[in-house]
């Protein structure tokens, strides 16, 4: 977590230059003139001796030469992510040198990658290099028996380690600590007031402020954890990837720490990076009223875009009018870095989405510019079409983004890909070419390896399939219970298997009601399962009950669909005009329904119709 790549690069370049210098003298520049040079090439040529001398120098520049890009090599190999062939290349290089810098940069890399079996091996070898151990070796002797629980001396030794190590060694000595503590979490217990001693004597480095909070917290010594992070928001400004680590640890684990730590210090002296995190911790407490007051104070003395996306998300869970949302993503927009424009219209895309805002959502999308968000783009324009029903354009869409070579953004992963796919596939323009490729990939799943991950979401969209475009309620049905049987508390599960038994030439409706209800418990807020419930109500032969669920459901989402549900009940209850009025703002929306249509047809109702097609999805 800590002691990874970047907290080593220096003892890596250490290495560099240890075998750079052994070719030429760091930052030595040949000083013989040209007549010098001549003179000695004539010389050497009637000296046997000197010729051997200078070709045995010249293939010793040559080895050493081969030696640093090798170890060079290996480096390259660590940054791009391929830690066995890192340590394989170091150990043949110590084996070939037998350099004790060779084997600490060795000894490092192995115990930073959980690899102990190769560290011992590494260690084993390195005294037989060095029978008498010198600093480095006793330093990774000391680092060995820590990560493989051998803790007796590990405080007693703290000490006389950190006192022969340098700056850059005692920032990774400490990094190490903070790792193990948390892999072993009784080591806090054992060590835990050597380490605060220690890091008394290092206040200007941020690792030994590291060690201190996360020890301190461990014990529950919440005085000194606080002191510790105070120091830290003082040393590291930006929070750097180690930093934001351990606060991430804090505030699942000791949550009150944090929260002392913003009550007794003075935010406003605090670098702005710091302050928005305040923001963070406020709303991890539930406590969103202060958050956004704390927000507006911080936006008023500082606008930047961090905090614009901040104020939106904000607004998103205050429920805030979706104009608010938008106008501090335009703030942020309009001001921030590349990275924070293409964040902003991420969100931006999101939530016009949600409120089936699309041409919103579509203009947000195309905002999104900046390379480390192209996954994420991709599928977002897949879900916008196939929520929109455009099944042929969300296929290919999602297909695109499958083919592209990033297969993670920073707001969706592959398996978002595959779920907005499986949704495409429902809404085909084909339904049957779209059964054809559900089926295979059901079979699929059944028979790979992992593959019953993926087997429910194939399930479900089927589902949706065989009860929306194949009119094959029966074979729908057969699927969620299959479903549910894989996600048993599965909210959409249950409202759709309930509300699919509906389509049954017979069915049991108490037991689709049950199902609806177990769904309603579980998310009383959501418009689809709340028209599932009025509807349930409604063919137990309880309008009255119906109606409030039915009128949550439309004012939450105004859909053909619910227009059908919410104006029959009103029928049934005697408001004809009011159901009309429903019915036509149903029709405008989405004439031909076929919810709706039948309806109205059952009902001899005749309405004009206008409006484009739009899809509901349970």
């Amino acid at each position: 977590m800590f002691f990874g790549r970047t907290e080593i690069h220096s003892a890596a370049l250490a290495v560099m230059l240890l075998f750079a210098g052994s070719v030429y003298a760091v930052g030595e520049t040949p000083k013989q003139p040209p007549q010098a040079v001549q003179q000695a090439a004539k010389k050497s040529l009637y000296s046997p001796e000197e010729r051997a001398l200078e070709y045995e120098r010249r293939a010793g520049i040559v080895e050493r030469a081969n030696d640093m890009f090798t170890l060079l090599g290996g480096e390259m190999a660590l940054q791009k992510g391929e830690p066995g062939t890192a340590l394989a290349t170091y150990l043949v290089m110590l084996n070939r040198t037998k350099s004790p810098e060779v084997a600490e940069r060795a000894m490092e890399m192995a115990v930073s990658l959980n690899a102990y079996q190769q560290a011992e091996q590494i260690y084993q070898k390195w005294r037989e290099i060095e029978p008498v151990p010198g600093n480095a070796q006793k330093r990774m002797a000391w680092a060995r028996d820590l990560v493989t629980g051998k803790t007796d001396r590990t405080g007693k030794d703290l000490d006389d380690i950190l006192k022969h190590a340098n700056e850059e060694q005692v920032r990774r000595i400490f990094l190490l600590l903070s790792q193990i503590s948390v892999q072993q979490p009784q080591l806090a217990g054992k060590i835990g007031k050597d380490v605060h001693k220690a890091t008394k004597r290092y206040a200007d480095l941020p690792e030994a402020a590291i060690a201190d909070l996360i020890f301190s917290a461990q014990n529950n010594k919440e005085r000194d954890a606080v002191n510790a992070l105070q120091r830290l928001a003082k040393l590291d400004t930006e929070i750097l990837p180690p930093t934001e680590a351990t606060l991430r640890l804090v505030a699942q684990h000791s949550p009150k720490i944090l929260r002392r730590f913003f009550t007794e210090t003075d935010t406003a002296k605090l670098s702005p990076v710091w302050q928005e995190m305040e923001i963070s911790s406020l709303i991890a407490d539930g406590q969103n009223d202060r958050a956004y007051q704390r927000l507006q104070t911080l936006l008023n003395q500082n606008p930047n875009a961090d905090l614009y996306i901040q104020a939106a998300i904000l607004s998103v869970s205050r429920e805030e009018d979706i104009s608010t949302v938008g106008s501090y993503l335009d703030k942020a927009y309009r001001i921030g870095t590349s990275e924070q424009k293409s964040r902003a219209a991420v969100i931006g895309a999101m939530r016009y989405a949600d409120a089936r805002d699309f041409k919103q959502a579509k203009a947000w999308v195309d905002k999104i510019t900046a390379p480390e968000y192209v996954f994420d783009k991709a599928v977002l324009k897949a879900s916008i079409e196939a929520e929109q029903g455009n099944g042929s354009k969300a296929l290919a869409e999602a297909r695109r983004a499958q083919r592209l070579p990033e297969q993670q953004g920073r707001f969706f992963s592959m398996s978002d890909v595959q779920r907005v796919y499986l949704f495409a596939l429902s809404k085909h323009n084909s339904p049957r070419e779209a059964l054809a490729e559900l089926n295979v990939l059901a079979a699929n799943a059944e028979k790979q390896p992992g593959g019953k991950e993926r087997l429910p979401d194939i399930l479900y969209q089927r589902a949706m399939l065989y009860a929306d475009k194949l009119g094959q309620p029966e074979k729908a049905v057969a699927d969620l219970r299959r479903y549910l049987e894989l996600n048993p508390n599965s909210a959409a599960g249950l409202n759709a298997l309930g509300y699919t038994m509906f389509s049954l030439p017979e069915y049991d409706v108490e037991e689709a009601f049950r199902l609806i209800q177990a769904a309603y418990q579980q998310e009383p807020e959501s418009a689809a399962i709340n028209d599932s419930m009025g509807w349930a109500y409604y063919l137990k032969g309880d309008a009255q009950s119906a109606l409030p669920y039915l009128e949550y459901a439309y004012a939450q989402f105004p859909d053909p669909e619910v227009a059908a549900h919410l104006g029959e009940v009103l029928w049934k209850l005697g408001q004809q005009e009011k159901a009309k009025s429903v019915w036509r703002e149903g029709l405008s929306k989405g004439a031909d329904d076929v919810v709706l249509q039948k309806t109205l047809q059952r009902l001899g109702v005749k309405l004009p119709a206008a409006g484009p097609k739009t899809n509901r999805r349970k």
